[in-house]
């Protein structure tokens, strides 16, 4: 399996979080797709069978908990992955509807132009690839949506700030606003509560701790990511993950 990740270009590097492209060769390949606080579409590429089918663009919601995912034979598949708050420039479903699901394209964008997969899977070169997709989700963004939710991304930028002592009572009285009003504003626009946020941010923010800090031990990992012990840090990693820390 092959994966890389690309910058977007222009001004949607303010919307799009990074545009990625996954290929897989010689055989299935099982793995896990763990919480990352966002939401994408998903181009799958499989040549030899492709039908037309409008089932090959789908969105994947911003997720609570991992998913197994089998990734066939000599496949490709290209991603768009959105900053947290930003799908709704391209949508006007409800993004808490998406959450822990995978929904088909034209469920929720009845009028897209679907022949963007001809393009894909006629151009040859990667990079091409790449800029068709970027200029793909360029022209369906709505751009006059595009600072409406200053709010709720401060809010997210607050969070992943103060995560490991986070206070959301303080967090809305920073914004002027009360929690419950806060709470379901930032659950409208980015998809998880507040709460389901944090957790997110820490579990990832702590993954990548782990891994480039392997010989700290897991006691001081909890406390420094903001966990009350060894087993809260523990739970939430097998939640998240589907793994305990010493696998990661």
């Amino acid at each position: 399996m092959e994966y890389k990740e690309y910058i977007p270009y222009n001004n949607l590097n303010s919307i799009v979080d990074t545009i990625w492209l996954a290929t897989n060769f010689n055989q299935e390949i099982e793995s896990r797709i763990i919480p990352d606080g966002h939401i994408d579409v998903i181009f799958e590429l499989d040549k030899e069978t492709y039908n037309y089918s409008k089932n090959k663009i789908r969105v994947s919601g911003m997720m609570t908990t991992y998913k197994k995912v089998t990734s066939k034979k000599n496949s490709k598949t290209i991603g768009v992955r959105f900053k947290a708050g930003q799908f709704n420039t391209i949508s006007n479903i409800p993004v808490s509807e998406l959450k822990n699901e995978t929904l088909s394209a034209s469920d929720i964008f009845p009028h897209f132009n679907y022949s963007i997969l001809d393009k894909l899977i006629e151009c040859k070169n990667q990079f091409g690839k790449i800029m068709l997709v970027n200029d793909f989700i360029t022209n369906i963004i709505q751009w006059n949506k595009v600072n409406k939710n200053k709010l709720e991304l401060s809010v997210c930028k607050s969070i992943e700030t103060n995560f490991q002592d986070i206070d959301l009572a303080k967090i809305a009285k920073e914004h002027l606003i009360s929690l419950r009003q806060l709470e379901r504003r930032f659950k409208a626009i980015v998809g998880v509560t507040m709460k389901e946020y944090h957790a997110i941010t820490r579990f990832n923010k702590t993954m990548k701790y782990i891994s480039t800090n392997p010989n700290t031990s897991l006691l001081h990992v909890a406390f420094d990511m903001g966990y009350f012990d060894h087993s809260h840090l523990t739970k939430e990693i097998n939640k998240m993950s589907g793994l305990n820390p010493s696998e990661i």
